[in-house]
């Protein structure tokens, strides 16, 4: 008895040792991490859901997500290959199993990237673009807010995409300018002026085929954006409003009609903005 009293003893202190070191209790450190964020742009489908299959992330986000929708910021996952699924967000045992989506992507540690679901899923025309994205974000001065573009409108070439005031017009009078970007491709950032606070002081984003300037169609996406409450521990929403935002604008294609992505509003193509990175309190 005494000699298995003995043993488990040395056994406690082991463990004990082994949890400790000269400052004291250490916790096990989290391995590197990839960052990923969800779109889904698929004009015939509805809402989604987005998996990782190997393991499990704890994505919650990346479920549920509607045509013209996102997961919103980036969120850390294993980076490595990785096996994912896209499915049909249905609640019948078929419409779950069925899989729209089911490919291999490979993410490194540290960066970050932005998934867009695309294409058209009628006749097997979707896809799972992997765009990486720049590993550190903008950190625009004061005044100053940080705008980029991802080109999602399935069924449209390259398109300038011209950015002017609200209630003007962006063809003519541009604050900036993101010439021929390519569908799933995205542009690098441009700083430009924040906008006066107050209703209706936003941004207006113009859409031509490249070379011209003849809008196709254009979108003032609401986002303005508000300063972090007094005295609360948390950041301001980051908007076009906002300094020190850094956005994306994302053309969007419109919804085909009949399909279960079609709701009022959504049917003709449309440019929205989404954050890429929370803003310090």
């Amino acid at each position: 008895m005494r000699l298995r009293n003995f043993v488990l003893l040395g056994a406690g202190a082991l463990v004990a040792a082994a949890c400790e070191d000269d400052d004291g209790v250490t916790e096990a450190t989290r391995g590197p991490k990839a960052f990923v964020r969800f779109i889904n742009a698929v004009p015939d489908t509805g809402t989604v859901d987005f998996r990782f299959v190997d393991k499990v992330e704890n994505l919650p986000t990346f479920l549920g997500v509607a045509f013209r929708g996102t997961s919103g910021g980036y969120q850390g996952v294993d980076p490595g290959t990785r096996p994912v699924r896209v499915f049909a967000n249905d609640t019948t045992v078929a419409g779950t199993a069925a899989r729209l989506i089911d490919t291999t992507i490979t993410l490194a540690a540290d960066a970050r990237y932005t998934l867009v679901y695309a294409g058209r899923a009628r006749g097997g025309a979707d896809q799972l673009a992997v765009i990486e994205e720049e590993a550190t974000l903008p950190t625009p001065t004061a005044g100053q807010i940080a705008v980029k573009t991802i080109h999602a409108a399935v069924g449209t070439g390259p398109v300038d995409v011209f950015v002017g005031n609200s209630g003007g017009n962006p063809i003519t009078s541009s604050v900036t300018k993101f010439s021929n970007v390519g569908y799933l491709a995205k542009t690098t950032y441009a700083n430009i002026a924040t906008r006066p606070t107050g209703a209706g002081n936003l941004y207006t984003f113009a859409i031509a085929n490249a070379g011209t300037t003849t809008a196709a169609f254009s979108a003032t996406p609401n986002m303005p954006g508000a300063p972090a409450p007094t005295g609360q521990t948390y950041g301001a929403q980051p908007g076009v409003q906002v300094s020190g935002s850094v956005l994306t604008a994302v053309v969007f294609p419109g919804a085909t009609p009949g399909s279960r992505a079609a709701t009022t509003g959504n049917l003709t193509p449309s440019v929205l903005l989404v954050f890429d990175k929370p803003l310090d309190p």
